[in-house]
């Protein structure tokens, strides 16, 4: 026993006082939100709520209606109706799920990608500027692609055609 608690001291003593990520986010709507530490902003560890933004997130963001990352998502955010992020390294989910650029996975109804997506987007309307990977959904739009697109409407501009059914791509 007393081995547990000095192991138990000596690992709370181990965490800085003022340390500059939260490992654990309880968030209110927006950013307000009860966090240990008390920093909102960085999240190593679990971001969970109704409504959350924030800006940096790695680890796990659950959130009941939606969820903001600002700079840089590494891991997997959930959110019911809307996942809104800048960079995403892992998966993201939600009705509608947007991101700048993604490296993984975009998981939604609507999923948007404005920049680039490195992975697949799985949805009913997947759109993004540059593809490397795989679009699957009933209507995929891509400027440029060097995947696969599969589908019932595939759009992609340098694909084998402008727009097919079914199967579109570049390799």
């Amino acid at each position: 026993m007393k081995k547990l608690l000095i192991l138990a001291v000596a690992l709370l003593a181990s965490f800085p006082a003022s340390a500059e990520t939260g490992i654990f986010k309880l968030s209110l709507w927006d950013k307000t939100a009860i966090a240990t530490p008390r920093n909102t902003h960085d999240i190593t560890g679990i971001d969970f709520g109704i409504g959350s933004k924030t800006d940096t997130v790695t680890g796990v963001q659950m959130d009941l209606v939606f969820a903001q990352t600002e700079y840089e998502l590494k891991g997997a955010s959930f959110a019911w109706i809307i996942n809104l992020a800048n960079e995403v390294y892992g998966a993201q989910f939600g009705l509608l799920a947007k991101a700048e650029n993604s490296t993984g996975a975009q998981l939604g109804f609507v999923n948007i990608s404005n920049r680039a997506i490195s992975g697949v987007q799985f949805g009913l309307f997947n759109q993004a500027e540059y593809v490397r990977g795989a679009q699957v959904g009933f209507v995929n739009y891509a400027r440029t692609i060097e995947g696969l697109q599969v589908g019932i409407l595939n759009i992609a501009e340098n694909g084998w055609f402008p727009a097919m059914v079914l199967v579109n791509g570049r390799f």
